[in-house]
């Protein structure tokens, strides 16, 4: 079996790893307690993919080792298969290149933040300066010192300084669910020690209280910040970079004098990595030192520089530096020189593409957190505009205008910010920036979109994954959307997304985006777009117990439902106002409106809203007395999901379905469901279902005369409630605290 291989098809992987078991079709489905029909489809490639569940038994029938069940599980549940990895230590990115030069200002940090006197160290100096490469490395060396772990939040991306407590939340693993998301923090952080990394805040100055309230309330807590200006906060402690120093002249020995001094060593590695026939003699190493000099010791600026090596002798760029910063010297006054040194360096290094690259290199900036080169060719123009995208891409990555971001499966690029600053400028004065905007807006409009419907079949980690990737991209789109005015493709983005918020826990944004987009003038906006926009809002607010704010919604979406054409749109309003009876524990009030929820689905076929009708409504009888008929409709509800794909809900099912045995003193078949229900939601990450998984082992607990084992289990549901902020409803918890 060990020779048989497990790749991309699946029917062609299943039907050896058969043969080689001695297996037939119908032996197989009888081991694994599946029909027949579905093994002779799988192998016929009538069907790509199955049920978590059913994976688990075909891979256990064959009887796989460890290794390959999990390759088989994979390809057979529709995903890609990617071996455990080794995270990187402290939640901190890899460096790709040595930090060199920098061990003087490396040990004043790590002696600054290991002393316990300082817990607000900011890194300041002008961009390119080296602010981030040195605080990763800092943390990176001291990380055995806080055991509760390091992490890096990358601001640069972000636009909107409320965004901050969000993206710490999200890195250091805070849901973003509750009414205060800061005190969450503070809850997280308190007692703990950390070390936290807030990289390029200088343009999120408002978050700087947050900052303040964190240092305060999480006295274990470190915070180390980079950042072009101080945040004048209480307590902070500034620590200015310098530039990399140079040798005061050339003495006897050439290469001594290059390879001992920061910015010179810089200079003549990363030229030698481009050209590595360079020779160092008396005369090449005076031209490095002069050109160093006349960069000011700027790292960026020096590897803008040397990337030019490739091209041109050291004698033209000293030669075309020197002419370049006199030109610009009329410049903007009012930068200090050092940033006017690296704006200038940019802009020659710009004015040496060719026209192609030129046109690439500003329409790039549009991007954030990154790109592909499908997203460049889309979006940037074609051909004849930009070129090959490969081929210019490249030219631009040679001159160090682009980094490759080799974090990623797929070929990814980026700017750093005081090069995409430049660019940015450069589009403005094309007069390209409101095209180049718009059609950044509707490329990941089209990803989102078509995201949306695969969020809940086999394969959704897929999509999350891409949406995660592009989750820089897909604010900016939405963020010129509502600034520009247009509401239809403001809605048409939270309508696409407000799963992917809801599933990650990024409650507070994705409510900050769909108000947002339902307070704009509707315009153009149809009926039926302004209705989806509104459950999207209300499926966001319901987490967060928001019942004033659904109820008027829903009012609101039934309006519209009347003058739209898609029939799903009332089912959408009806689900609504029935889980707002729900949450207030008007059970009886939640029939109608859930069974009419059911009646539109069913004409309409199978979906995702169908599933859930069925849950919904099954919920509802459960609660009203009802247990053979929540039964039935349960059952049809997980039928749904399994054909879908949909794993969380499910055994979300499950875990209702263990309710129902609970109400019949069911308590063996209450345990089964419940511990399926609680291994789904652990296998996908989702800290709700696993809280609910608990909830009701807690109720099992109880009913078999086991206190203490009931009082852990509904503590540790209520410690993963309390976590993520979730507020479940009586009907989530009443049955199992009947006991």
């Amino acid at each position: 079996m060990s020779e048989i291989e497990i790749d991309h098809q699946l029917g062609a992987a299943l039907k050896g790893l058969r043969v080689a078991a001695g297996l037939t079709q119908e032996g197989l489905a009888e081991r694994a307690g599946i029909s027949a029909r579905t093994v002779s489809d799988l192998e016929r490639g009538l069907r790509t993919a199955v049920h978590y569940d059913t994976a688990k038994r075909i891979a256990s029938a064959l009887g796989l080792d460890e290794d390959r069940r999990r390759k088989f599980e994979a390809l057979a549940r529709g995903r890609v298969f990617r071996p455990p990895s080794i995270p990187t230590a402290g939640g901190l990115p890899s460096a790709l290149t040595p930090l060199l030069g920098r061990s003087r200002e490396l040990d004043g940090i790590k002696a600054t933040l290991l002393a316990g006197r300082v817990r607000l160290l900011t890194l300041t100096g002008p961009g390119g300066i080296g602010k981030t490469r040195l605080a990763l490395e800092a943390a990176r060396e001291i990380q055995e010192s806080f055991p509760d772990g390091c992490f890096f939040v990358s601001l640069g991306g972000v636009k909107d300084a409320s965004l901050v407590a969000p993206e710490l939340a999200k890195t250091i693993g805070v849901a973003e669910a509750g009414p205060s998301l800061e005190q969450l923090l503070i809850k997280h952080l308190a007692g703990r020690r950390f070390l936290i990394v807030l990289d390029t805040l200088e343009h999120l100055t408002p978050a700087a209280p947050l900052v303040y309230s964190l240092v305060l309330s999480c006295p274990e807590t470190t915070f180390v910040v980079t950042s072009r200006s101080a945040l004048r906060l209480r307590g902070e402690h500034e620590f200015p970079v310098p530039p990399l120093e140079s040798p005061s002249q050339i003495g006897d020995d050439p290469a001594e004098d290059i390879m001992g001094w920061p910015a010179t060593k810089l200079f003549w590695e990363r030229a030698q990595a481009v050209m590595p026939d360079l020779q160092l003699d008396r005369q090449s190493a005076s031209l490095v030192l002069d050109i160093c000099r006349r960069l000011d010791g700027l790292p960026l600026a020096i590897e803008l520089a040397a990337a030019r090596v490739k091209h041109l002798p050291l004698t033209a760029i000293g030669r075309q530096l020197e002419n370049r910063l006199e030109f610009l010297v009329g410049g903007p006054l009012d930068l200090p020189l050092r940033q006017r040194a690296i704006r200038d360096t940019v802009a020659w290094s710009h004015d040496l593409l060719e026209s192609q690259a030129q046109k690439l290199f500003r329409r790039l900036s549009i991007f954030t957190g990154g790109w592909g080169l499908d997203d460049a060719a889309k979006i940037c123009g074609p051909v004849a505009e930009i070129g090959d995208v490969l081929e210019t891409m490249s030219a631009l990555v040679d001159q160090s205008l682009v980094v490759v971001d080799r974090n990623n499966r797929e070929a990814r690029y980026d700017m750093l910010d005081v090069v995409r600053e430049y660019a940015a400028r450069r589009l403005v004065e094309a007069s390209e920036s409101e095209e180049i905007a718009r059609q950044h807006a509707l490329h990941y409009l089209k990803l989102a979109e078509d995201a949306e419907p695969n969020l809940v079949r086999v394969g959704h980690e897929v999509w999350f994954q891409r949406l995660g990737v592009q989750r820089g991209n897909l604010r900016s789109g939405m963020a010129w959307t509502i600034e520009s005015g247009d509401a239809v493709l403001a809605m048409r983005y939270t309508v696409a997304l407000w799963r992917y918020w809801r599933q990650l826990g990024d409650l507070v944004e994705g409510r900050r985006w769909s108000d947002a987009a339902l307070a704009m003038p509707a315009g153009a906006a149809t009926a039926s777009l302004r209705a989806k926009a509104a459950w999207a809002a209300s499926a966001l607010a319901f987490p967060q117990g928001d019942q004033v704010r659904m109820a008027a919604l829903a009012a609101e979406g039934l309006e519209l439902a009347k003058q739209s054409d898609d029939p799903m749109d009332r089912r959408n309003m009806l689900t609504i106002k029935g889980m707002v009876s729900m949450v207030q524990g008007r059970y009886g009030d939640a029939l109608e409106p859930f069974r009419e929820s059911v009646a539109i689905c069913r004409r309409l076929g199978m979906s995702w809203q169908l599933g859930t009708s069925y849950l919904n409504l099954g919920t509802a009888l459960l609660h009203t007395g009802s247990g053979d008929d929540a039964l039935a409709i349960l059952r049809e509800g997980l039928r749904a999901y399994r054909e879908l794909g949909d794993e969380v809900f499910a055994a979300h099912i499950n875990n209702t379905m263990a309710h129902a045995a609970l109400a019949r003193n069911e308590i063996a078949g209450a345990d089964q469901l419940s511990r399926e229900a609680l291994s789904v939601a652990a296998q996908q990450g989702e800290r709700q279902g696993i809280a609910e998984g608990l909830h009701t082992l807690a109720g099992v607990a109880a009913a078999r005369s086991d206190p203490d084992r009931a009082a852990i289990l509904a503590g540790a549901a209520a410690a993963i409630r309390e976590t993520i902020a979730a507020r479940p409803g009586p009907f989530d918890v009443a049955i199992p605290e009947r006991f």
